[in-house]
């Protein structure tokens, strides 16, 4: 739980958010490349401190640190760009950087009212197996710490969506050469695919003909000199419910000794055929 001094630093970093600083932050690669994944350990992170060896991001979980950071390197320009969020909360960074960098925010969360309409350059209702858009609308379609749960078991709230209706859906509105974004923690909560940290098994929803350039970056999964961070306990009493695919082993393996980090998948929407 949050105290009340986390809230508030949380939200003057969102209220202070500058797309030029950001941009300036984050400009060229600020991943290595290792076996096709873009890796970004604390250490070469540049939102660490290297003088006081800590992340520069002064609030939230060690998560959350890594989620403010690749929101910054994602969305500090968004000009001239029409941007839907998928269950967009009360976290508000990606909303400021994109308006305040010349982008058209819009939102759909599944918690409104039902009847709270969904309009371009406002939120509403919506959810990501039916986004209420047409075709080729959208330039940028993102989620920020919530695909993980569109497809979870737990909490017997709704059924468990498709990730292949869902991705289908962002596919249809988004435009030709249109980018997708998800971030999502592994060995946390969720789904069992981003429980068990299955790069494999989300990439492969994203098919060639579908998809181009699909990249998954791993924040903080090297997480030297900085803190080990793991699950609490109280995450684990959801896991035998969420995870059916995986051996006893690899789920024993994960508890023992997974690290919680943050996984992203960007994408871009394959251009029509003429």
């Amino acid at each position: 739980m949050h105290s009340k001094k986390e809230s508030l630093l949380k939200r003057w970093h969102s209220f202070r958010a500058d797309p030029e600083k950001c941009g300036d932050k984050w400009r060229g690669q600020y991943w290595k490349e290792q076996d096709d994944y873009r890796i970004i350990s604390c250490r070469d992170c540049r939102s660490f401190n290297q003088q006081k060896s800590e992340c520069s991001i002064n609030f939230g979980t060690p998560l959350r640190k890594c989620v403010v950071s690749s929101i910054e390197a994602h969305f500090n320009n968004c000009r001239g760009q029409d941007v839907l969020e998928i269950g967009y909360g009360r976290f508000k960074l990606a909303k400021n950087l994109i308006q305040r960098s010349g982008g058209t925010w819009t939102g759909i969360e599944p918690r409104r009212p039902k009847n709270e309409k969904s309009v371009l350059g406002k939120g509403g209702y919506g959810h990501a197996t039916e986004i209420p858009f047409p075709e080729n609308t959208f330039d940028r379609v993102f989620a920020v710490q919530s695909v993980e749960h569109w497809g979870q078991r737990a909490g017997g709230v709704r059924e468990p969506s498709s990730y292949a209706d869902c991705f289908a859906e962002i596919n249809r509105v988004l435009k030709p050469g249109g980018s997708v974004y998800l971030d999502a923690p592994v060995h946390f909560h969720g789904n069992e695919m981003f429980i068990m940290g299955d790069t494999e098994k989300l990439q492969g929803f994203f098919s060639n003909d579908q998809w181009a350039n699909v990249k998954i970056e791993k924040w903080r999964e090297d997480y030297y000199p900085l803190e080990r961070y793991t699950p609490a306990e109280n995450e684990f009493r959801d896991w035998p419910i969420e995870i059916t695919s995986y051996s006893e082993g690899h789920v024993a393996e994960a508890k023992a000794n997974g690290v919680v980090w943050l996984i992203t998948l960007v994408a871009e929407k394959t251009a029509l055929m003429s």
